[in-house]
């Protein structure tokens, strides 16, 4: 019997780079439900500021998935109208509503009868939270309004991966069928802890694009009040470059028991292993509705300081970390002086509460069943 075919757009995907949360879901997504639909993937070539891959734009077997990566101009990725065309699909998902390389170009290309004639599936990836929303605000709101006018939206179904996504998305494009699926994330072996010696300075790390949604800036005017030791270093590409430059400045000012150190961008693979030598992962982002490194800091045995605008919710009585108001730099120190004053038994059961919010999620999680029921509605809608 032959596997239906869903095509699957997205910025950010293994192996053309490794800077988006996304691209781990999809990926256990694709190896979980490959035995029932043939799932073939477009992507960007190669991450902002990067090396692209050059193979001609040729379809990669991934073995759970055929990969064919683009390079990207100004108006989008080059040639995805014409590569929508020539690739026979029964399902179009696209990831980020306000994608401009691949969602909205694809949209455009449909709504002109260029591109492609199948259902589509958007899952908006987080972007119609506040804190999301309040960034590039007059621009989010001029293109809403302009996809209701052009009726780029016509038959498009919304795939939110939490409750507060679901409301958030409906609230944002009324009239519109939501479906709630969560994210797939399967657990990955406990790496090694590195306890720290005995007097030396609490260890946090920051794992995410340096962008301002992720808060980074927010995360230094923090530690600029944080009287005990921090060691505080610093994963991710920069995708902002002015934002990059204000949080250098603050760096600047810092105390000099406050040590920052910019460690650069790292591949998925590593990210458990150097979350396991911090004491926690620090990132007060505006709003996730998933959190990838949440997840794996968690996964990873490291607590959580983060805001409240996430799924990771109530960590202090599960002994997990603290969720805590998005810009209250007040409660944010306390949580910090407090980790850094934690005895070394204390922080142990910290870090096991921490591996059990992970184990939890990933025992609980029907992320693969929700999603194959979704895939099969919407085909058998066509």
């Amino acid at each position: 019997m032959t596997r239906p075919t869903i095509l699957i757009l997205i910025g950010a995907f293994w192996p053309g780079h490794e800077s988006s949360g996304p691209n781990l879901s999809i990926k256990a997504q694709c190896e979980a439900l490959s035995d029932r639909f043939d799932f073939r993937i477009i992507a960007r070539n190669g991450p902002f500021g990067g090396k692209s891959l050059d193979d001609g734009m040729a379809w990669r077997d991934l073995g759970w998935a055929q990969a064919r990566y683009l390079p990207v101009s100004r108006t989008g990725a080059v040639g995805l109208a014409r590569h929508l065309r020539e690739t026979p699909h029964d399902l179009l998902v696209l990831n980020g509503f306000f994608d401009r390389e691949f969602t909205i170009p694809a949209l455009v290309a449909r709504r002109l009868r260029r591109g492609s004639k199948a259902p589509v599936l958007i899952s908006p990836r987080g972007e119609f939270t506040g804190g999301a929303l309040s960034l590039k605000s007059g621009r989010k709101a001029g293109y809403l309004q302009l996809a209701s006018v052009l009726n780029l939206l016509d038959g498009v179904h919304i795939h939110a991966t939490s409750d507060a996504e679901a409301a958030d998305s409906r609230v944002a494009l009324p009239g519109l069928l939501v479906t709630l699926a969560p994210n797939s994330r399967p657990l990955f072996a406990l790496p090694p802890h590195d306890p720290g010696h005995a007097g030396g300075p609490l260890r946090l790390a920051f794992v995410g694009r340096i962008s301002p949604v992720k808060g980074l800036d927010f995360a230094l005017d923090v530690l600029a009040g944080v009287t005990s030791p921090v060691r505080f270093e610093i994963y991710g590409p920069v995708s902002d470059e002015a934002h990059w430059q204000a949080c250098l400045a603050r760096v600047s000012t810092l105390p000099p028991q406050i040590e920052v150190v910019h460690r650069g961008a790292i591949t998925n693979a590593e990210v458990p292993a150097v979350l396991a030598q911090h004491d926690a992962l620090f990132l007060p982002s505006l709003s996730e509705n998933f959190g990838h490194s949440m997840f794996e800091s968690l996964a990873s045995g490291t607590p959580l300081v983060i805001g409240d605008q996430t799924p990771w919710r109530d960590l202090a009585a599960k002994r997990a970390g603290f969720d805590l108001p998005v810009r209250d730099a007040g409660a944010f120190r306390k949580a910090l002086e407090t980790l850094a004053a934690m005895p070394k038994d204390e922080r142990r059961r910290w870090r096991a509460g921490a591996r059990a919010y992970a184990e939890a999620f990933a025992r609980d999680n029907d992320a693969a069943a929700k999603m194959a029921a979704l895939f099969e509605t919407m085909i058998g809608s066509r």
